[in-house]
């Protein structure tokens, strides 16, 4: 399934028009007749618009996966809903799931939702628990001794929508398939592993300690990629284009780079806004130009 087939049927599948698709991502009924004909494809500003419309990956719209998230339309699902009135850490912990999205909202409200096509108890299964403190917030959604573990790896989603203008930094311990972060302008820090991970419209500096082999995919290049690592071997995938520096720490570690699937040399450029890291021990990253 293309892009244009993939756009026309989620359309159908929120029963929207092309002319009230357009009127919700800002552009006229002919884009959205052009965009479902394959008449091309549109500016990454309005493929975000349609991801976070439609709850998918941009990296799900522009590869031959099937659309999980949305096209499935879960069956069961459980949210919870948190007024935030001050700028604040958040700080997360979430159990075993199959994909985690993280996203920034324009409200002023935490929204976690936690759904899934199979686990029809997931409202009994898995609980949140949120406190405030001074400058910080605790959120952590727990598994219920009467849920499986295992069915939450391959079957849980987990959604969480954070306020972007009052977000300091957000940690998140957890183990996922997927793990995506959509349109955060906000330091973001991973402890724990998560098989693929896709940035779009990630701005700031976003730390993963992951010990497991990933697979990255930065549509845009956040100010800092830092990957702390040992004994891994991980591939990021960037633009084409991209201008940035690289810096090794730790012992024994190296990166190489490769474009459109083939090796060559990358100096890198000592003006550039944007770093990669790599730390850790015997770790090895593939910098990938091929977006």
């Amino acid at each position: 399934m293309n892009f244009s087939e993939k756009l026309r049927t989620l359309r159908k599948n929120f029963k929207l028009s092309q002319e009230q698709l357009a009127e919700k991502i800002g552009v006229s009924r002919q884009a959205i007749t052009k965009w479902e004909t394959e008449g091309g494809l549109p500016d990454i500003e309005n493929m975000m618009a349609i991801a976070s419309l439609f709850s998918v990956s941009i990296d799900e719209l522009l590869s031959g996966e099937k659309l999980t998230y949305a096209e499935a339309k879960l069956a069961y699902e459980s949210v919870t809903e948190y007024d935030i009135s001050r700028p604040c850490h958040f700080d997360i912990h979430a159990p075993g799931a199959l994909e985690i999205n993280i996203k920034a909202a324009a409200d002023e409200k935490l929204r976690i939702c936690l759904s899934s096509n199979i686990l029809q108890t997931i409202a009994k299964d898995y609980k949140v628990q949120i406190d405030e403190h001074r400058d910080r917030i605790d959120v952590d959604i727990r598994r219920q001794e009467q849920a499986n573990d295992l069915a939450g790896k391959e079957a849980l989603y987990i959604s969480i929508c954070l306020p972007a203008a009052l977000c300091h930094k957000v940690e998140l311990t957890a183990i996922t398939q997927a793990l995506r972060l959509i349109g955060t302008e906000f330091p973001f820090e991973l402890d724990g592993k998560s098989a693929r991970v896709i940035l779009e419209g990630a701005k700031d500096h976003i730390t993963l300690n992951c010990n497991i082999d990933m697979d990255i995919k930065a549509l845009q290049l956040p100010e800092v990629i830092e990957l702390n690592q040992i004994n891994a071997s991980s591939a990021l995938h960037i633009p084409k284009n991209a201008s940035y520096y690289t810096k090794i720490k730790g012992k024994s570690n190296r990166i190489i780079f490769a474009k459109d699937g083939k090796p060559f040399e990358y100096q890198g450029d000592p003006d550039a806004s944007n770093r990669i890291e790599l730390a850790g021990m015997n770790a090895e990253l593939l910098i990938e130009h091929d977006i």
